[in-house]
């Protein structure tokens, strides 16, 4: 008796309205899950292990490689999700830490104008030296410390945009901030040079100032 056999051939059925409502989810929690990560929630590595957790439960999978069920192109790019600082942005948070750091220097002018040398009448030289001190070191110092501490500014907190490291969107820290910090004080010897790495987002596909670009930073959106 001559056996025949017959080679099935299955379909992928259409998806269910159920599946698409389980990728919506899945797409609502990876959103909420880049906003605690860029607001400083959670960890790099917290936030790596939640996405990857959110990965294997979409669609019922049980067991996902680290990175073959990803799209090609976040695979590729860590970066991919996140929601880049427009210039505009970036312009208002820099004009309001600009405000705020005139009014400081303009109350410790007044402080200095009025508080004077009860020999001579005149300003004394503390006053004065913690003015010159002010005026040469406040604008930096403030960067630094505010981005090597938060990744923001009073400016960037207030517009929500957050200074990250460029390659894996991680904190900045102390040192990558000293670093763009000095940067803009290299670029800023001469005035064109500081003035294109303030105009160099309207152009640049990752919105960064050449100071970004100097050591490896974006500002991205956390709102």
């Amino acid at each position: 008796m001559a056996w025949t056999t017959r080679r099935s051939t299955t379909h992928s059925p259409p998806a269910s309205p159920e599946l698409e409502l389980d990728r919506d989810r899945h797409r609502d929690a990876q959103a909420r899950l880049e906003r605690d990560f860029l607001a400083g929630a959670i960890s790099a590595d917290e936030y790596t292990r939640r996405r990857r957790q959110l990965h294997e439960s979409v669609s019922g999978q049980e067991s996902v490689p680290e990175y073959e069920s990803l799209p090609e192109h976040v695979a590729d790019d860590p970066l991919s999700g996140l929601r880049l600082a427009g210039w505009g942005r970036r312009a208002s948070a820099l004009l309001v830490d600009w405000l705020l750091l005139i009014a400081v220097i303009v109350a410790i002018a007044v402080w200095t104008l009025t508080t004077t040398d009860p020999v001579t009448d005149e300003p004394g030289d503390v006053q004065a030296v913690v003015l010159f001190l002010a005026l040469l070191f406040l604008p930096s110092t403030y960067q630094w410390l505010m981005v090597g501490t938060w990744g923001q500014t009073l400016g960037k907190m207030a517009l929500g945009a957050r200074v990250v490291r460029g390659e894996d969107a991680g904190r900045v820290g102390y040192a990558r901030s000293c670093g763009r910090v000095a940067s803009a004080w290299v670029l800023g010897v001469f005035v064109f040079p500081l003035l294109l790495a303030y105009l160099w987002p309207l152009w640049d596909k990752r919105n960064q100032t050449l100071y970004d670009k100097m050591v490896n930073t974006i500002v991205v959106r956390v709102r």
